[in-house]
């Protein structure tokens, strides 16, 4: 990738070509499992709100929630811009899709998000470059090894925005929302979105999933390194 190119935004060929070919729902289980979490219990997808690039017109400006298990059928469906799932675990989720009222779970996974939106590198571009992306993994990097020092359990996560830094550690699921503002002050110094990490934002992008604003793969990271060519979809140039 050539220093600071801008990125695109996927056609809808693109998605459905991705979602065929490259995506794993089995590589997304094993992920969860792996860090010692249950599946998430709701998923949503956005078809296409903010590029404009929907498979039905009448789709477009909200979000779709539904069951894990039921997340191939909504990808076929609906060729999502976005996915996300929902870090807070409930009682009973099935009434939660009835009510579509998302207040007082059991808890919430703790995660941070460092986007490139919050930036400004070198590149003056309005829309987000592979030298916002290097800024952004400078935050993360520096903030993964904070994070650290209270919790065992970090992981970073490109978005192909910015980068996640998910929490698996159990004490902190179980923040309440006092505790987590206080995080949100403790790292005020860190470019990071504080609705996301303060709780008032229950969704983040699925591991694996194509965030089609930018065409870039979503990639759990393995320790400190990120190799950007492998971002990208393998289908996209």
């Amino acid at each position: 990738m050539e220093k600071g190119k801008i990125f695109r935004a996927s056609t809808l060929k693109e998605r459905e070509e991705f979602y065929e070919k490259e995506f794993d729902l089995e590589i997304v289980i094993k992920w969860f499992r792996e860090k010692g979490m249950k599946l998430p219990q709701l998923c949503a997808v956005d078809a296409g709100t903010e590029t404009g690039i929907i498979v039905n017109k009448k789709m477009s400006g909200i979000l779709f929630y539904f069951k894990f298990e039921e997340l191939k059928e909504k990808i076929k469906k609906y060729v999502p811009e976005d996915i996300y799932y929902d870090r807070n675990i409930y009682t009973n989720p099935e009434e939660i899709l009835d009510t579509l009222n998302f207040n007082n779970p059991i808890s919430q996974e703790l995660a941070f998000d460092i986007d490139a939106d919050n930036l400004r590198c070198d590149c003056k571009n309005k829309n987000i470059c592979d030298s916002c992306i290097d800024l952004a993994f400078e935050w993360a990097k520096k903030m993964k090894k904070e994070l650290k020092r209270e919790f065992k359990q970090v992981e970073i996560i490109y978005s192909g925005r910015g980068f996640h830094l998910h929490v698996f550690d159990k004490k902190a699921f179980l923040l309440n929302a006092k505790e987590r503002e206080l995080l949100n002050k403790k790292f005020s110094n860190f470019p990071i979105d504080k609705w996301v990490s303060g709780g008032y934002i229950r969704l983040i992008r699925l591991p694996y999933s194509l965030n089609g604003l930018v065409s870039r793969k979503v990639i759990p990271l393995k320790g400190l390194k990120f190799e950007k060519e492998k971002s990208y979809p393998g289908f996209l140039v």
